[in-house]
Parts: C-alpha cells; structure tokens; sequence
C-alpha cells in the first residue's frame, strides 16, 4: 500500500513528504515510532531531491564535517537518517485522495521535531 510520510523539521523550509511502500500488516498508531530505515527505503530521498527543503541552518549543519574525500549523498543519507530519527513518533494521520486515481485513499502519517 502507498503511504506518504509526512516529516516536519525546524531543518526543513517546508514539510517534507515522502512516499513509500508499506508493505506490513497495519498501520502504526499515533503516539506510536515508526523506525527511519522504512523511510529511508524511498529513492527520492536523495541530496539532489533534498536541496531545495533545506533550510540554511540545515545546510551548514550538513557541511559542517563534509570532507571533500567523502561522497556528498553517502554522507546525506546519514545525516538525513539522523534527522529522521529525531522526528520518528506519529504526531497525527490523515488520509487523502491519490492523485493518480482519486477512488484511492492514501494515509498520511506526520511526523515532527517541533514539540515543546
């Protein structure tokens, strides 16, 4: 089933939706985490894909111990994984029309780093 991850991030301009196979028997439940490497699967979770969603603070912090031996999106994809990990409980879900075929419910399960 096509779910949609929706990740809000004080590193993020906007919030950022990922969509992914979910491929287990249920959904999680609000208040419920769900792991980062599920989100991680996706392949437009990509450095290039990313750039334009983050936010300037966000950028220097991903620059600050980029070496120029290192590939840029190895290193993205671990310090986009430990985004995630701040920002993994279910805050809320919701669930929306597909886009491609509006008889089809998507779930929309938000995600954030933006609690007190």
């Amino acid at each position: 089933m096509k779910v949609n991850i929706v990740i809000d991030s004080r590193l993020f301009k906007r919030p950022l939706c990922v969509e992914i196979d979910w491929n287990f028997p249920h959904l999680p439940r609000i208040g419920e985490q769900i792991s980062p490497l599920i989100i991680m699967l996706s392949p437009k979770l990509t450095y290039e894909n990313l750039i334009e969603f983050l936010t300037d603070e966000a950028i220097n912090d991903f620059c600050k111990d980029l070496t120029c031996n290192e590939e840029v999106e190895e290193y993205f994809r671990a310090w986009i994984y430990d985004v995630i990990c701040e920002a993994n409980i279910i805050e809320s879900i919701h669930y929306i029309s597909d886009k491609e075929d509006y008889t089809k419910i998507i779930p929309e399960i938000y995600l954030s780093d933006l609690r007190n």
